[in-house]
C-alpha cells in the first residue's frame, strides 16, 4: 500500500513540475512564410507596447498588400496580414499603412 501511495506521489509530482516548466516556456509564432523577419518586443516613445511580432520584408507581391501589425484604434493588436488588392479606379496608388508624425497609425488606403 505504502509503495503505492508513493508511486502516485512521484507521478503526480513529475506531472506538476512539467506544468511548471511549460507554463515558463515562451516562444515566438511560426513564421507566417519566407521572407519574413522578427521584430522583439519594445516599447514606442510615447510609451505603448508593440508585441513582438512577423514583418515581412521580402519583394512586391503583385495583387497583395501586406498590411503590418499595428494597435486599433481602441487599442488592441492588430496582427499583421495580407490584404488582396482591389484598385477602385486607373490611376490611384495604394498608400500603406504608416504611423503619422504624432505616432497614430493610419491604415493602409488609396489615394
Amino acid at each position: 500500500m505504502f509503495k503505492k501511495l508513493a508511486i502516485i506521489s512521484i507521478i503526480v509530482s513529475i506531472f506538476y513540475m512539467l506544468l511548471f516548466f511549460t507554463s515558463c516556456s515562451k516562444s515566438k509564432p511560426l513564421r507566417p512564410g519566407p521572407n519574413f523577419v522578427w521584430v522583439v518586443p519594445h516599447t514606442t516613445p510615447d510609451g505603448r507596447q508593440i508585441p513582438g511580432h512577423w514583418m515581412y520584408a521580402g519583394p512586391h507581391i503583385s495583387g497583395k498588400i501586406w498590411v503590418a501589425g499595428h494597435h486599433a484604434p481602441d487599442g488592441r493588436w492588430i496582427p499583421g496580414h495580407w490584404k488582396h488588392k482591389h484598385c477602385p479606379k486607373p490611376g490611384t496608388v495604394w498608400v500603406p499603412g504608416h504611423h503619422n508624425p504624432s505616432g497614430r497609425w493610419v491604415s493602409g488606403h488609396w489615394k
